[in-house]
């Protein structure tokens, strides 16, 4: 068991504050979007076009982020309306910022009049890895305001918060898998551009098969990952989180499959 005093701000001068959660949320979205740039100057893609998309991408991950996890966890906010806008402070899911994200990220690729635009699947495969990358970094954030924290446990590694059991630290297991699936990513990556592993090649050369190995890996380990986590509502035993994985994991599997 390990003790810890969670971190809920970083810094307060005057009616400025700086939360942990907020931080590291920022510091996810600045690695991994001068990674994107990066790679999308390296493929010369347009700047202006690459740019919008990390813009799509940020509304959806902090809008979409804070509305699932107030669904997720309706009856606190119920009672606690003025705190569903409190963004700083922590409390994103990570599956509903990716969903309207993507929502996001596809209008922008369809109505957009940039002549050097890409497809959006072509677009998804190329923020796959900095995507997972920037959500494990997040989590970090997690775990310094001590939210989204998992169910009791006696494992050496637990942690516990003056007041409080010991507990399973969720947010750093999804930070480790996180950055576990970036790394598989890069890999999948090298393997489609030095045209190692022939037959696997073939499936990573259609457009949004890197993406889709990425919402197959997260939905996996998430689904497993939720089992330690404490939700308000569950249905069938699972909870509303897990129902969505599953779907996602599903879908996933099936377009990989059938894409050409």
């Amino acid at each position: 068991m390990i003790n810890f005093n969670p971190v809920h701000e970083v810094l307060s001068v005057g009616p400025i504050s700086v939360y942990s959660w907020g931080l590291m949320f920022v510091l996810g979205f600045v690695i991994a979007g001068f990674l994107f740039l990066s790679e999308a100057k390296k493929r010369k893609i347009n700047m202006d076009f690459a740019l919008n998309i990390l813009l799509m991408i940020l509304l959806g991950a902090i809008i979409g982020g804070r509305l699932f996890y107030v669904l997720e966890n309706l009856g606190y906010f119920l009672n606690h309306l003025l705190e569903i806008f409190a963004f700083g402070k922590g409390g994103e899911t990570s599956y509903g910022g990716m969903l309207l994200g993507l929502l996001f990220v596809w209008l922008y690729c369809k109505f957009s009049k940039n002549k050097n635009k890409l497809k959006f699947s072509q677009v998804l495969d190329i923020i796959a890895p900095y995507a997972v990358l920037g959500a494990g970094i997040a989590r970090i954030g997690c775990f310094l305001n001590w939210d989204d924290f998992g169910i009791a446990s006696n494992l050496p590694w637990a942690i516990r918060v003056f007041g409080d059991i010991s507990r399973h630290p969720t947010q750093l297991y999804e930070t480790l898998y996180c950055f576990l699936i970036f790394g598989l990513l890069l890999w999948f990556r090298k393997i489609k551009e030095t045209g190692k592993f022939t037959k696997f090649r073939k499936l990573l050369n259609k457009d949004g098969a890197l993406f889709l190995f990425f919402l197959i890996f997260y939905s996996f380990f998430r689904f497993f990952n939720d089992f330690l986590r404490i939700y308000d509502h569950y249905f069938l035993g699972l909870a509303f989180s897990q129902w969505i994985l599953i779907i996602l994991f599903i879908l996933s599997v099936i377009i990989l499959g059938k894409k050409k």
